[in-house]
């Protein structure tokens, strides 16, 4: 990191060779610097290896490390410059906590840790003040939060904000919201009350819109209740049982949420639209339910969660929303892991779409650009290979009987096109039905525009060629 003086024109390095800076924060005064740094600089240093430490700007001397387990939250000073709000990784690296240093004290404050959802950010409003961002079961939540306790207070409960907001010195909350209709706009919240200020694409009120509802239901498992989203038809009413899908998200530490629904991995609103329900599960190891629900994914990929998901079928097949024989499973990333499993362990679904999905847990382990991530759901991949291997689709991919579709990224280092390419093999092997993409340049998360649409296309068409 560089300093350079902008009245003398002097420019001088501050932080020493190899160590890189992935956030900094000028203290209100101007006398100390808060850094986020890591010793290496790949992706998995960002994620897992980093931690806070300050640095004074005149001389370039590293303080001690406030937090040696830093999370990719932003660093805050508070107004005043007292304290220092940063992000603190959980003991396995699935949950993020917010923490406020009181730097003369040395105390540490976790915010809102009895809060029953998923605290995403926080930005001061005043000295011993903060607003917090988060998500509670499907829905958005503003908390105010004292600085000093770490209790929380309801502020609002939009239907999903997106997680970019600003803070007045009043109070006043500026933020992106979406609403189940519409995309992303600015909204204000004042005084308890929310209200649109930007109108970006009126285009949208003209489209026709699926019917958002949100649920909950029981495990049979162990009585937890487990919140989704469904989105039906345009005009659908009960009576006429539906061809379904169950879309899987990423993660497992993602949510679904109830707003906007439509992009290049979300198509609740597409297929909605051409006469699809979609049930939208967060099983246990989703957020919104509080860090030891997240962590319940720990060591139990496709056991639990697996059963939250059918629990959720159950139920939508006993209210005569879904069609049985017209049932398909699909999603990205650990969306495509269970939805992959699923068909390894169940004969309820006719199809599934398996989007960089992860099929050998081990192999990928070994070989993702994030090493630290699924250690902390599995341990060791080396010793503990067993346990591995029990969880992974492709070793009980000859129990599948019914057609797979896979898309994949040709650069994608999260999940590497490797574990497409097993499955597809796999399924070859055993005369299974199916059909693998391989979008090219395509990276875990897709930008381009034209792979956008085309996954879209593809999986428009192929559950109207398996569901029909």
């Amino acid at each position: 990191m560089w300093v350079r003086d902008l009245q003398s024109g002097q420019t001088r390095v501050l932080t020493p060779p190899g160590l890189q800076v992935h956030d900094l924060a000028w203290s209100p005064d101007g006398r100390q610097l808060a850094l986020r740094v890591s010793d290496g600089t790949t992706l998995n240093d960002y994620w897992y290896a980093s931690r806070v430490q300050l640095l004074s700007p005149q001389d370039g001397v590293l303080g001690a490390v406030l937090e040696p387990h830093a999370s990719a939250l932003p660093l805050q000073w508070s107004p005043d410059g007292s304290r220092l709000l940063y992000g603190q990784l959980g003991e396995h690296g699935m949950v993020a906590h917010l923490v406020v240093h009181q730097l003369r004290s040395q105390r540490r404050v976790v915010l809102a840790q009895d809060w029953p959802g998923t605290l995403w950010l926080a930005r001061w409003q005043n000295d011993s003040s903060l607003i917090g961002e988060g998500l509670q079961g499907v829905r958005g939540a503003f908390l105010r939060i004292d600085a000093d306790s770490g209790r929380w207070k309801p502020l609002a409960r939009p239907q999903i904000p997106y997680q970019a907001f600003t803070v007045a010195r009043n109070g006043d909350i500026a933020c992106l919201g979406l609403r189940d209709d519409q995309p992303a706009e600015v909204w204000t919240l004042r005084a308890g009350q929310l209200a649109q200020r930007s109108n970006t694409n009126p285009q949208v009120a003209t489209w026709a819109h699926g019917q958002l509802r949100e649920l909950n239901w029981t495990s049979s498992r162990d009585g937890r209740s487990i919140a989704g989203v469904l989105v039906t038809p345009p005009g659908w009413k009960a009576g006429t049982p539906l061809p379904t899908l169950v879309q899987i998200h990423g993660g497992p530490g993602a949510a679904w949420a109830s707003g906007w629904l439509g992009s290049w991995h979300d198509w609740a609103q597409l297929l909605s639209t051409h006469g699809y329900a979609v049930l939208l599960p967060n099983p246990r190891g989703s957020e919104g339910q509080g860090a030891a629900f997240t962590e319940l994914a720990r060591h139990d990929w496709g056991g639990a969660d697996f059963q939250d998901v059918l629990d959720g079928v159950d139920q939508l097949e006993r209210e005569g929303v879904i069609d049985p024989a017209r049932l398909a499973i699909g999603g990205w990333s650990y969306g495509g892991y269970l939805s992959a499993w699923a068909v390894t362990q169940s004969s309820r679904f006719r199809t599934a779409i398996v989007g960089a999905g992860v099929v050998d847990i081990g192999a990928m382990a070994l070989t993702t650009d994030v090493p630290d991530y699924l250690p902390g759901y599995f341990g060791d991949p080396v010793r503990n290979r067993v346990e591995y291997d029990a969880h992974s689709p492709i070793r009980y991919a000859d129990k599948v009987h019914v057609p797979v579709l896979i898309l994949h990224g040709q650069a994608d280092r999260r999940v590497p096109p490797s574990q497409g390419d097993m499955l597809y093999r796999a399924l070859k092997l055993q005369g299974t039905a199916v059909e693998q993409v391989t979008y090219p340049r395509g990276p875990h998360w897709f930008y381009e525009t034209e792979h956008g649409v085309d996954v879209q296309q593809r999986v428009l068409d192929w559950l109207d060629a398996q569901l029909r």
